[in-house]
């Protein structure tokens, strides 16, 4: 909004804003003040009435004192008061109060209950007492119905209380059947998945991992013995191929075995294999021992039977035979075993895995059950509470409401609060006028200080000129400042111009110098004469000014030259060139006035004949000054920057916005650019204001 060259919002310049946005901020407030007091004078008085109800607390037997009420609450249960005071009922009640509903039998219409409630209020006063009010047209109609609807709520509001008890204790033996349902249900629940899951439950935890532990124990001995006879049965092969390489099968051999001797040879067997599995008090491992010493005992006894003799190693390879038979037996038996451990190992570690998910099933139906029987032997505590409370109500003990203070009949109007009324439409003007200003000041991209200016642009300032008060008496206006108050801040600023000018100009051996602005109304006429007349008192030789504003030529009419014989226009269109006859004396200064061009005034200035004047000029004067057109609107000067040898643009505060200055410079070749001079400032309530005023004291 209001921001300094550095782009911070300063105090100084919030002011500033303020005093320039005056009006849009004094009028919205002045003319919301005026409505506001207009509304406010115009509505009717309206009276109101309250009377004051306190909530008693009864003490009860010491016995019942834990389920006595605490001291009613107002703030914490005001929706029971609203409850109670607002039922249909009782407003109906109240309302047969008003002269209007006296005599009406039916209740009241709906409309007619909802404006009558509106005019009822409720305000709390303290922790137990609190304020019934109404209002109304008539005083003592107003006092009549607070009165009335006081009383019918200390009434009703007792009756109230004996309701809430009994649907309170309904409610809460419908609860204790409710939860008592659900924990039986829940405990049958529990008992059921525990048949279910009996060996995956966590109590059998240890006892699965210690026979996993013990299998896996005996699967790794059997297989350790499955690797032991695999090795002997690898041996035995390998001595058997050996022996039937050397012809053991090639002899003759007669065996003959008993019966009896078969039935040892199966029994030994038998007995080898059970003692892999079994300790040797098993009962069926010493049943076939026994078996085995009585048949070797009978076989003893028999009689020998002749038969053929048989060669050692032939005897060797039967033996072989033998034990490679034998192995054979244990090595099936063995792998029966293994595939039995293992699948016992599978079983019980399938109930291991299953437990975690057993015992999280198990503890959130527990913490059920537990919540459930929790709640259930809170709610017994309720059920008993609520027959002592009941009781408590009967025995006419608890809380009670009664009328501390009737409603007496008002001494004044209590609405409308008109100072309220006009000082919140005072607040309101105030705020929309601000708003519009910072709305304002928002959109102005205008340049209110020097610092703006600075801020915005990296060329150099050359002057400030301060706001110039014209002089009606004056043939122009007071406008010539270094002729008409030479002692003044302005005509100050304006030297400092002819001599920045100077200083530019003649480092350079420039002597013409352009002024142009962006738009019309930037002053511009007005500096090149000041300037003009500053350079003339500083200047070795003379100054000449030229109007080069052939749309709108406005010198003459700043320094009242009257029939001067033709203008720059006419000079331009001469034969000779011969600027004499156009040339007028004003004070010190000789001034070419401008004339209004009869044909177009670009092709004039676009011919070599302006370049040779221009020329000429610069020979025969020391500074010349060329007050030209605006830049935007037309191209004059553009082809007078041309032909001159500074450019110096005139801007004027409050008024030159920074998109157009912006473009406009950016028409000029930067090497011819001298600087710009702030028209309009006003410096008495800059931050540079004290160094002015000081000045002027000092003068």
């Amino acid at each position: 909004m209001a921001t300094n060259a550095s782009g911070h919002i300063s105090v100084f310049s919030l002011l500033e804003t303020l005093r320039r946005r005056k009006l849009l901020i004094v009028i919205p407030t002045l003319l919301l003040a005026a409505g506001f007091a207009f509304y406010a004078y115009s509505q009717p008085d309206r009276y109101k009435a309250q009377s004051l109800v306190a909530a008693e607390h009864l003490t009860p037997p010491d016995y019942l004192k834990h389920v006595a009420p605490e001291p009613l609450n107002i703030q914490e249960h005001l929706w029971t008061v609203r409850e109670v005071l607002y039922s249909p009922p009782l407003l109906n009640e109240a309302a047969r109060e008003l002269a209007i509903y006296r005599n009406l039998k039916e209740p009241l219409p709906t409309a007619a209950l909802e404006d009558f409630k509106k005019k009822v209020g409720v305000k709390v006063e303290s922790e137990h007492t609190f304020f019934i009010s109404f209002e109304g047209a008539s005083p003592k109609e107003v006092e009549t119905v607070t009165n009335k609807l006081a009383n019918l709520f200390v009434q009703q509001a007792s009756a109230k209380s004996d309701q809430k008890i009994t649907d309170a204790r309904n409610i809460i033996d419908e609860q204790v059947n409710s939860i008592k349902q659900r924990l039986e249900q829940q405990d049958s629940e529990i008992r059921s998945y525990k048949q279910k899951a009996v060996n995956e439950l966590p109590e059998h935890m240890d006892f699965n991992i210690k026979e996993v532990d013990s299998l896996k124990a005996q699967y790794e001995d059997r297989v350790s013995k499955v690797s032991d006879e695999e090795a002997k049965k690898t041996m035995i092969t390998k001595q058997i191929a050996e022996l039937e390489q050397q012809g053991v099968l090639s002899q003759p051999i007669v065996t003959e075995k008993t019966p009896s001797q078969a039935k040892l040879d199966d029994l030994r067997l038998k007995e080898k294999e059970l003692a892999t599995r079994y300790t040797a008090r098993h009962p069926e491992l010493r049943e076939v021992q026994r078996q085995i010493r009585d048949l070797e005992a009978a076989i003893t006894n028999e009689p020998k039977k002749p038969r053929t003799d048989l060669s050692t190693t032939y005897m060797k390879y039967s033996d072989l035979k033998s034990q490679l038979e034998s192995t054979n037996q244990r090595l099936d038996s063995y792998q029966r075993e293994l595939s039995r451990i293992s699948s016992q190992i599978l079983s019980y570690q399938r109930r291991v895995e299953a437990t975690p998910q057993h015992e999280r099933a198990l503890a959130e139906m527990t913490r059920e059950y537990h919540v459930n029987e929790s709640q259930f032997h809170d709610m017994l505590d309720k059920q008993l509470d609520a027959k002592l409370a009941l009781g408590i109500q009967k025995s006419e003990t608890g809380i009670a409401f009664s009328v501390v203070e009737p409603a007496s009949l008002p001494a004044a109007p209590s609405s409308p609060q008109r100072e309220r009324l006009i000082l919140m439409g005072l607040f309101a003007g105030l705020g929309l006028g601000l708003v519009l200003a910072f709305v304002m000041e928002q959109n102005d991209t205008t340049f209110s200080t020097v610092d703006d200016l600075q801020g915005f642009t990296s060329m150099p300032i050359l002057a400030a000129i301060p706001t110039i008060a014209t002089d009606k008496k004056s043939n122009n206006g007071g406008l010539i400042i270094t002729n008409t108050d030479p002692d003044s801040v302005a005509a100050e600023q304006y030297r400092v111009l002819a001599m920045k000018v100077q200083q530019q100009c003649g480092s350079r051996r420039a002597t013409v110098v352009l002024l142009t602005s962006a738009a019309g109304g930037e002053g511009k006429s007005m500096t090149a004469v000041n300037l003009a007349q500053a350079l003339a008192s500083i200047a070795a030789g003379p100054v000449l000014l030229i109007d080069g504003d052939m749309r709108k030529p406005r010198i003459h009419e700043y320094l009242n030259i009257k029939n001067h014989e033709g203008g720059f226009y006419d000079l331009l269109q001469s034969a000779d060139g011969n600027y004499s006859r156009h040339l007028t004396k004003a004070g010190n200064i000789s001034v070419i006035p401008g004339s209004k061009p009869t044909g177009n005034p670009v092709a004039v200035l676009s011919s070599p004949k302006a370049r040779g004047l221009f020329e000429k000029l610069r020979n025969d004067f020391s500074f010349v000054i060329v007050d030209a057109p605006p830049t935007l609107p037309v191209a004059d000067s553009h082809i007078l920057g041309g032909l001159s040898d500074k450019v110096m643009f005139i801007v004027r505060a409050r008024k030159t916005p920074r998109e157009l200055f912006q473009h406009a410079v950016e028409g000029f070749d930067s090497e011819n650019l001298m600087g710009v001079v702030l028209n309009d400032v006003d410096y008495q309530r800059s931050r540079y204001a004290y160094a002015y005023e000081y000045y002027k004291k000092s003068a």
